[in-house]
């Protein structure tokens, strides 16, 4: 049992990149870096390529689909428990992402929501892109629209105000990752 103390939400100085599958997080995330900017790879993408199951695999089983998104939830709640609260970063994801995907499988999301004590700085919900094929997605481009409003639900259940970043689609990935960049730095604090 935890008492009051423990229930509090504990501020950090971190900034979440999010939205539906293929939205262009791990391209911008990866951009960040390459700025200099101190980055956490998505839990998912990590987790999924680490189980060796096929998109197909995982989209014919929703067992599996059920075990995936728990080692998922799990593995962010790690990740985020090891990190400093006062050091800017910039999340791919955070454990709100687990609550939707929770919800979209029918899973009790309880446990998550009382994890999620963590206050990030700003959630950056970026606008999706036409679906990509990479070998760990199993969505088609309905269930990636409806797991990116899923998202957007539960952060703004927890409180949060996520800031939309348009696709700023130019002709080239280059202008519009460039685009998002401005957009993005210029909102952080």
């Amino acid at each position: 049992m935890t008492d009051a103390a423990d229930a509090r939400p504990i501020p950090t100085a971190w900034c979440v990149i999010t939205g539906p599958p293929s939205a262009g997080k791990t391209t911008l995330i990866e951009a960040l870096a390459a700025r200099g900017h101190r980055v956490v790879p998505e839990a998912a993408r990590v987790h999924i390529a680490e189980l060796g199951h096929t998109a197909a695999e995982i989209a014919a089983d929703p067992a599996l689909q059920a075990r995936i998104q728990h080692g998922i939830a799990a593995r962010q709640q790690q990740i985020e428990q090891a990190l400093d609260p006062q050091e800017p970063l910039f999340l791919d994801r955070a454990l709100p992402d687990s609550i939707a995907y929770f919800e979209q499988l029918a899973l009790a999301t309880d446990d998550l929501v009382a994890g999620a004590r963590r206050r990030y700085r700003r959630v950056f919900y970026l606008e999706g892109l036409a679906l990509q094929a990479d070998g760990l997605r199993f969505e088609d481009a309905g269930a990636a629209e409806a797991l990116g409003e899923a998202i957007l639900g539960a952060y703004r259940r927890l409180g949060y105000s996520p800031e939309r970043v348009p696709t700023c689609w130019e002709d080239d990935i280059a202008g519009a990752v460039a685009a998002r960049l401005s957009i993005i730095l210029s909102r952080r604090p």
